[in-house]
């Protein structure tokens, strides 16, 4: 999964739409392609979002590489499934999208009870009529869960990954507001699993702040994904309120960051693999 960017090494830095959404979306492809990063992830916030509706402009100046599923109002597509369905078809229609990036639909029991299909559908990618070169991974949210005696999160969520024939969005903000090491996190997914990292800051339970002013250590996460030769997505995913108001300054911002992620996973790649993650990731997710 990703096209080889020339000069570029290692994963492909991703910058989401979500992070100034209140501009315009060619405006924001210029500010990315400006800033140096390899593509774009697509927030998917209006059906009005179709192949109809004129993106290849923006995929022209960065190209939208990977697309985020609707995360809330689903009813405007006519629910949850046809939110997706929509997700791939506008995926289907843009050269360079080759992922997409979901939400696990709630565990209420009326979410459960609306999205009975989810749970009996075994193959995503079959049944949202995916392009072959399409892959779709399930995001990890906060988590409240915390008693001993049940079954680990993660470890249910890669279950369900692998069970949906899909693999798994690591939100490193999210692992970190749920109380999780995201270091031990994240040495428990496999490399066959991971298909994109969605990369910001926390403390406490204040989310997608700018790397470094939480209390996270992205560095060393970084450079531990670096090791193992992780080669796929990593989608920087920040509040816009991070910003500066004038556009010189928000390039610069995200050159600063780009920068610094690109060294720190240049020097994990300079360490022995992990013993336990030596294998070439694969573009095929595991069947059951």
């Amino acid at each position: 999964m990703g096209k080889d960017v020339p000069g570029q090494a290692g994963p492909q830095i991703l910058l989401s739409a979500g992070c100034l959404f209140h501009l315009p979306l060619k405006l924001i492809a210029r500010i990315g392609r400006d800033a140096g990063f390899a593509g774009m992830e697509l927030i998917m916030n209006s059906p009005k979002l179709t192949p109809e509706a004129g993106l290849e402009k923006v995929n022209d100046v960065l190209p939208i590489r990977s697309i985020h599923a609707p995360f809330r109002d689903w009813a405007a597509w006519g629910g949850h499934l046809n939110s997706w369905k929509a997700t791939t078809a506008l995926a289907n229609s843009l050269p360079e999208a080759d992922h997409i990036t979901m939400h696990p639909p709630g565990s209420r029991l009326a979410n459960m009870i609306q999205n009975r299909w989810f749970e009996k559908a075994y193959d995503l990618p079959l049944l949202l009529d995916a392009m072959g070169r399409i892959r779709f991974s399930l995001e990890n949210m906060p988590w409240a869960e915390g008693s001993p005696f049940a079954r680990d999160p993660l470890e249910r969520l890669m279950a369900q990954c692998r069970d949906k024939n899909v693999g798994l969005t690591f939100d490193v903000c999210h692992m970190g507001v749920s109380g999780r090491d995201v270091l031990h996190a994240i040495d428990k997914v496999d490399d066959k699993l991971l298909y994109n990292v969605h990369y910001s800051d926390a403390v406490g339970y204040t989310e997608h702040l700018t790397p470094g002013s939480g209390a996270l250590p992205l560095d060393k996460f970084l450079r531990r994904l670096g090791k193992r030769g992780y080669d796929r997505y990593i989608t920087l995913e920040l509040e816009p309120g991070a910003f500066p108001d004038d556009l010189d300054g928000t390039v610069a911002m995200l050159v600063a960051i780009r920068e610094d992620m690109e060294t720190q996973l240049a020097e994990g790649r300079k360490q022995k693999p992990c013993p336990d993650n030596t294998s070439k990731p694969s573009n095929t997710p595991n069947n059951p």
